[in-house]
């Protein structure tokens, strides 16, 4: 894989923790050279985060995540040389990450923030790391830069924060289920917000309601559109700017837990607490239409934790098995593999990758992206 330029995160992250001789060691599997993209997953089960290479598909290096209540969400710099994870214990864990070093696995830096910290965000440019409490009543977003790794700004613009997720434009999604005042009136419902250049949050004036517990939500790429995923087994649509709605289809009976787009916006992929469900999306109107499901293990309902993730490459489908970490072929939801890094799958993370322009998705012809 060519190498890839480094970005303000990586390269000052790398620096501190290499300072602080910091680090994750990775194993290089034969045919190193050709390796494939670094994906790291949580396992709570077992109180540790994995790396693995998603070509593979095998465990490369594993981390004991120390204490905590529930092993979250994760997030990989665009140069995979460095990784954070989130593990409800008021701390995040910068780890170094080494495809060239022998295998061996040590503690990572620690940063106590002002929330539990079960779900995590990096902004588009990744100057920013912005995380929530998972529910937790009277805990801020806490706003972490991650060049200095500190955190540096907190924000109590609701009583809860289920969950936080960046669209490619810069927008910040945030769901609440009690809204900005504890009045015992349940606001369940998605706002969206802005960071500016000194990590400050503030909303955008507009509200999107399913009815339900909001549990995560997703920006399709180019920021024309998203989803929002609820606990009675919801995904609604919407259009940005203005948080539109535009349709929702039934999931359920189980929670709709965490989703993921593919890189065109065509296909929508939604792990539930029983289920992987596929959607034909139209990244230009937010219409849905049904592809397939495939019933998955049991698995946990978490706020805002990234429980699917789709390969780079947009062929293979990472969701939580049971005793092993599944893979499932993308365009029909058949059995491809498992990685078995442990029970409890959590969060599941790749590098960012750029969104597609705003203004290429709207050169593109209705008709060629309608479910």
């Amino acid at each position: 894989m060519p190498p890839r330029a480094h970005s303000s995160f990586s390269k000052a992250v790398h620096a501190c923790a290499a300072m602080a001789g910091v680090s994750l060691l990775l194993a290089s599997p034969p045919g190193a050279a050709q390796a494939g993209p670094l994906g790291m997953a949580s396992d709570d089960r077992n109180n540790r985060l994995s790396v693995f290479d998603a070509r593979l598909d095998v465990i490369t290096a594993s981390l004991d995540a120390g204490p905590g209540m529930a092993l979250g969400d994760c997030v990989v710099s665009r140069d995979e040389r460095l990784g954070v994870m989130s593990g409800s214990s008021a701390e995040i864990t910068f780890v170094e990450l080494d495809r060239h070093a022998s295998p061996a696995a040590h503690s990572g830096t620690r940063l106590p923030i002002s929330n539990l910290g079960v779900d995590m965000a990096l902004s588009p440019d990744e100057a920013f790391l912005v995380l929530a409490g998972g529910g937790a009543l009277q805990q801020p977003l806490s706003v972490v830069a991650t060049a200095s790794r500190a955190e540096v700004s907190t924000s109590s613009l609701f009583v809860d924060n289920t969950s936080v997720e960046f669209c490619g434009n810069g927008t910040l999604l945030v769901t609440t289920i009690n809204g900005p005042a504890f009045d015992h009136q349940v606001d369940n419902a998605l706002y969206d917000a802005r960071l500016d250049a000194r990590g400050r949050i503030s909303l955008g004036g507009h509200r999107l309601s399913s009815g339900a517990q909001p549990n995560n939500s997703t920006c399709a790429p180019g920021s024309l559109s998203g989803v929002l995923l609820d606990r009675a087994g919801g995904v609604t649509s919407f259009m940005l700017p203005g948080l539109e709605p535009v349709q929702y289809v039934d999931t359920g009976p189980s929670a709709a837990l965490a989703a993921a787009f593919s890189s065109d916006g065509k296909r929508l992929y939604v792990r539930t607490a029983k289920a992987v469900q596929a959607y034909h999306f139209n990244p230009l109107t937010g219409a849905m239409r049904y592809a397939w499901a495939q019933d998955a293990p049991d698995t946990p309902t978490y706020f805002g934790m990234e429980q699917i993730a789709l390969h780079p490459d947009g062929d293979k489908l990472y969701v939580d098995g049971g005793g092993s970490m599944w893979v499932l072929d993308a365009q029909t939801g058949r059995h491809a593999g498992a990685i078995g890094h442990g029970g409890g799958t959590t969060g599941i993370c790749f590098a960012s990758t750029a969104q597609p322009a705003q203004e290429q998705l709207a050169q593109q012809e209705p008709q060629h992206l309608a479910p």
